[in-house]
Parts: C-alpha cells; structure tokens; sequence
C-alpha cells in the first residue's frame, strides 16, 4: 500500500466513476483500475462495488474510506508544515543568552531578526557564559550567544561586538575623577561581581591573579540590575563592558589601564545539524552591524 494506491481510491470514491478519476489525476483508466485492485488484494476485499454503471462503496470500503481520507489529509498536512520551515515561515531553535548580553546585546539583535523573520520563534535560555557552552556542547540549545572565550575552537564562532571593561564606582569614590584606573590601584577595594559560572567574574579573578592579588568579593550575583544598585551604595565597586552602564544613577565608569575588552559572539558546534531556523539566524548575525 503506498500513497499513490490511497489517492486513487479516494478519487474514483468521490467520483463513482473510473474514467473521471483517469481524467482528474491525468493517467490512464487501466492504471488507475489496477491500482485499485492490487489495493483491494492487499486488504483482502472488495473496496468498491463495480456492478452497476456508477461505481460505488461497499460497507469495508466505506470505511476504508474514511481511513485513507484522513491519511491523505495528514500528509498534506505534513507536506505544507515542511514547505513552511524550507521557506523560513515556520521555526523554532533554542539559543542560550547570558543575563548581561541578555539586557544589552541581544534586544537590538532579536527585534531586527524577528523584524526580517516574524514568524520564527526563539526559545531562550539565560545563564552564564560558561554554563551556556556547556549547553552548546551538550547540545541542549542550539547556538550560544555568549562572551566569548579566549579558546573556542570546538565551536564555530562569529564576533558581534567587542566592548571595553570599565571599572564601575559611586560617584562620591575617592577614585572616581581618574582618568583611567590599573589593578594595583584597586586591589584593596571590596568587589561586587558576577556568580561563579559567568566568564566575566573569571577574567576580572585572572587580572587580579596576574598582579599576585585576592579579590575581595563583597558580593556575588547574576543580575545586573543589583550590581549597579549596590555599587551606587558604596558596598564596593564592579567591572562591566561599557555599554551595559549608558545610563546609571549615582555611579561613574573609568577605563582600565592597559585596556580590557569583552569580545560578545555566537557559538555553534560545528558538525551538528541545525534547525533552518537557527541557520537563518546564524547567517542574520553574520551580517548583522551592532550599534553601541
């Protein structure tokens, strides 16, 4: 039994008669007779009843009819969902977002995909970087847009942007008119930084180690929001990529010295086989311009 057999019993059904089915479904009448029949062999009765001058059902082929009605349906059904991934007007993938790319990156790149892909959907997981190359890795989502690490080879990658750290102080801060501020300067100052699992936190403790220094972590914490709120209390001070802070109350930024850069991207595993979906937001951000 194939589709085509399905297809020429339900026509010559609807239209009792063999030579308007022939003519319907442009082949010849003994085609589509033989094919009736080795459908009937196959399920070991008759399906019509071809003794009067209209064909009509039997009682089994009623209901055979039915069934085949409603297989036909399911794969036309399935056949126009397909051409809707293949044209881009259906879709979904599952992309992992940091909290900090997460409110300042990944808005301005999401409106302008959805603006060109309406109908593509995202399924988004925020956690840190690290935590979302794991997830990459594991193949539990399928791109990661992530802070980028020094050694991505396992991964394809595509840089979207890449902004400089800078400290983040009250403004009352004794420090906060210098023109530029270095480790050494800052060592003995209490910090608020990222949880564990985020590649900032890790860059900013490999700074402090290169100049033989412990951190003195007065706080951790994966949002933001609460970063910004306690360095403008004076609980300690922070490192952030300069976009993240355009605007913050009672709290100043200031370049480090030598200069500290934050390279924001997205990763893929190279050999896995994407959605279309994701390959057509793969290749949007490929040729997408950030505007910090």
């Amino acid at each position: 039994m194939d589709i085509r057999e399905l297809e020429y019993f339900v026509t010559v059904s609807e239209l009792e008669n063999f030579t308007a089915a022939a003519k319907r479904l442009h082949i010849s009448q003994p085609a589509i007779s033989k094919s009736v029949h080795k459908l009937e062999e196959e399920l070991g009765f008759h399906l019509l009843d071809r003794t009067q001058k209209r064909v009509s059902l039997t009682e089994e082929g009623k209901v055979f009819l039915t069934l085949a009605q409603d297989i036909l349906s399911r794969i036309l059904d399935a056949q126009n969902t397909m051409a809707e991934y293949k044209t881009l007007t259906r879709g979904t993938f599952r992309i992992a977002v940091p909290p900090l790319l997460g409110a300042y990156v990944f808005p301005d790149l999401f409106a302008a995909f959805k603006d060109k892909y309406p109908s593509l959907e995202m399924l988004v997981i925020e956690d840190g970087s690290s935590a979302a190359i794991d997830l990459v890795q594991e193949e539990n989502v399928h791109v990661g847009l992530i802070i980028l690490p020094p050694d991505s080879t396992d991964f394809h990658s595509h840089l979207i942007t890449s902004q400089q750290i800078v400290v983040c102080l009250p403004t009352d801060h004794p420090l906060s008119k210098e023109p530029f501020l270095t480790f050494d300067q800052l060592k003995d100052e209490p910090m608020i930084l990222y949880n564990e699992g985020f590649l900032l936190r890790q860059i900013i403790l490999d700074e402090y180690a290169k100049i033989g220094a412990t951190p003195k972590v007065a706080l951790s914490t994966n949002q933001i929001q609460t970063i910004k709120a306690f360095v403008a209390k004076g609980v300690g001070i922070s490192f952030l990529p300069v976009n993240s802070i355009k605007e913050a109350r009672h709290m100043t930024k200031i370049p480090l010295s030598p200069r500290l850069f934050l390279d924001m991207g997205l990763i893929w595993k190279p050999d896995k086989v994407l959605p279309l979906a994701c390959k057509a937001f793969i290749d949007f951000v490929n040729n997408y311009s950030y505007n910090d």
